[in-house]
């Protein structure tokens, strides 16, 4: 009886497959014949060609995209790889900081950091004349929003008012930690940033600002990197 039993079942079971075969061969024919007359009209009508070629183009764009955001991760992660900030300290960071800021031809750059500083690590001033003030996070962590909070409260200091606040780091923001700049007009340089920054596709104070693959393009494949301290 058992076995007769699973007969039944299994040709109930067929029976029910074979149903919702049909379902979505019904569900096709009836999509079929909704979108005909459409085509027809599309095909009569001359506009097959255009939209075929705007088709193709739309695809050409995407995958343009696509290779050249490839291409830009890949020459950030190069970047920092050349330049071996994974392998620096805190103090060479901020002298790496400092390099860049004069390389973007800031003036009266100094690396203050370090007992005493009051939250300040860089000072500088751009081809403006506005003054900033960089707080560097050499960090293997995300930046919380308490180090945002503390780098805007040391701007609040009388020597640094009238300063632009910049905080970088070797890593990234918390998403709280990122509304946080923000919302305290805070600039963030964080680990994506910095490779820019060290292409040149990137720069702090006045100046254009191009994709990481162009300004690689425009460097040359074998274009230096500031070296670390």
């Amino acid at each position: 009886m058992a076995r007769r039993r699973s007969r039944v079942r299994s040709r109930a079971r067929r029976r029910r497959a074979g149903g919702g075969r049909w379902v979505w061969v019904v569900a096709g024919v009836a999509v079929a014949l909704a979108v005909a007359p459409v085509v027809v009209d599309l095909v009569s009508s001359g506009w097959v060609v255009p939209l075929a070629v705007v088709a193709v183009l739309v695809a050409l764009g995407g995958a343009a995209m696509l290779v050249a955001r490839h291409f830009g991760d890949v020459y950030r992660q190069e970047a920092l790889r050349r330049c071996g900030v994974d392998r620096l300290d805190h103090r060479r960071f901020e002298g790496l900081s400092g390099e860049l800021l004069r390389r973007d031809g800031f003036r009266q750059v100094k690396v203050v950091g370090g007992a005493g500083d009051r939250g300040v690590d860089v000072l500088g001033v751009a081809p403006d004349g506005t003054p900033y003030a960089l707080q560097c996070k050499y960090y293997t962590r995300k930046v919380g929003p308490g180090d945002v909070r503390d780098f805007v409260g040391a701007l609040q200091a009388r020597p640094y008012r009238d300063h632009r606040g910049v905080l970088v780091t070797s890593h990234s923001l918390t998403a709280q930690a990122a509304q946080t700049a923000r919302d305290h007009d805070v600039i963030v340089i964080d680990r994506d940033r910095l490779a820019d920054w060290l292409l040149g596709a990137y720069r702090l104070g006045p100046g254009s600002r191009s994709p990481a693959w162009l300004a690689r393009l425009r460097r040359g494949t074998s274009g230096e990197t500031p070296a670390a301290l």
